[in-house]
Formats: C-alpha cells, structure tokens, sequence
C-alpha cells in the first residue's frame, strides 16, 4: 500500500495533467473554427503539426509520458533540424522554436510549466499571418520553483539553434529541472501564453 503522500501526488498529478488536456482541447476546437463567412476556406491549424509530432515521437521510440527537460528538449530540437515543417493552407513564412517556462494557474490546478513550442508561421493568399503551434509542455509541483520569474527565449532560424540551447541549458529552471521528473507531460498547440 503506498504512503498517503504518494497517493495525493498521484491524484494530483492526474488532475494537473487532465487539466492541462482540457485546456490543450479546448485550444485546438478554438483553432479548428472557422470565422464567420470564412467556413468554405480550409484554415491551417495546429492540429496537424502536433499530428507531425507525434509522428516524429513515434519515430523515435519516445514515449512523451516518461521525458525530462533533458530529453524534451534534445527531442524537440531534433524535430526542429530533421523534420520540415509540412505546410497548412498557406505559403510558409517562418519556423522558430519558442522556449518558455513560468507559474500556471487554470482554475483550481496550478503548476510550474516548461515549454518548448515550434511555431509555424504562414501567409495565405490575402497575405494575411496565421500561426501553428506545436510542443511539449512539462508541469512540475509549483512550490520548489516559485523563486523563478517567467522566461521566454526564440531561436528564429537553424543557424542560431547552438546559441539558443545555450541559453535554454544556462537558463535557471532548466539547470533545477533538467533532469527531474515532471508530474505532468503535454503535447499541446495552444499556442505561447
């Protein structure tokens, strides 16, 4: 029988990450809507890069479930290198990585969230900008973190991704957490909060 304090880490674990899946769903009904008069248009979302992910993870043997910062991260970044981007609806603009860490609140749950997001930009045939995301959020218990104030670092192109791991590896939560095990693990698309 396990101790009382595993049992409410576990239950609490469960209910941060089914938390986090509402919010991740809830993102990607959001993006899968058409505006008003714009049902006819296929619009990009990020359905389909997170599907391009989870490819991706399927390649490589990962089971997201069992990853640390340490592993997200080197996984992502291979992503990002060996793994075009495949375009939506519009003509592609741009490709970055987006890292980011920081407290969350959602409702009841909170949690110490560190990310790292590929973000798609695309033009469509009006020239107007649309947005695809896709990553790997992990959510850590927020109390040993709260010293940490929210970060956020973008590497714009692949010549600059060594700079970039650089400042991810240098970065403050990254050196705490790397290679602790988070109480929750997201795949999500909803974009950079």
């Amino acid at each position: 029988m396990a101790p009382i304090n595993d049992v409410k880490r576990m239950h609490l674990k469960f209910f941060v990450a089914m938390c986090a899946l509402l919010v991740s769903l809830g993102a990607i009904a959001a993006e899968s809507g058409a505006p008003d008069g714009a049902a006819d248009s296929p619009l990009p979302a990020s359905h389909g890069l997170i599907a391009d992910l989870q490819s991706f993870l399927r390649e490589q043997g990962v089971d997201a479930n069992h990853l640390n910062a340490e592993a997200m991260v080197r996984l992502m970044v291979d992503w990002y290198r060996f793994a075009p981007a495949h375009e939506g609806a519009g003509t592609a603009a741009g490709d970055t990585l987006v890292y980011r860490y920081g407290g969350w609140s959602e409702g009841c749950a909170t949690a110490f969230k560190l990310s790292l997001l590929r973000r798609v930009t695309e033009h469509d045939a009006t020239g107007a900008e649309t947005q695809r995301f896709a990553g790997i959020t992990l959510m850590f218990e927020p109390s040993g973190q709260a010293e940490l104030m929210p970060f956020t670092a973008v590497a714009s192109d692949s010549k600059s991704i060594e700079a970039f791991l650089q400042t991810i590896e240098s970065s403050p939560a990254f050196r705490q957490l790397a290679s602790a095990t988070p109480m929750g693990v997201v795949i999500e698309s909803g974009g950079v909060r």
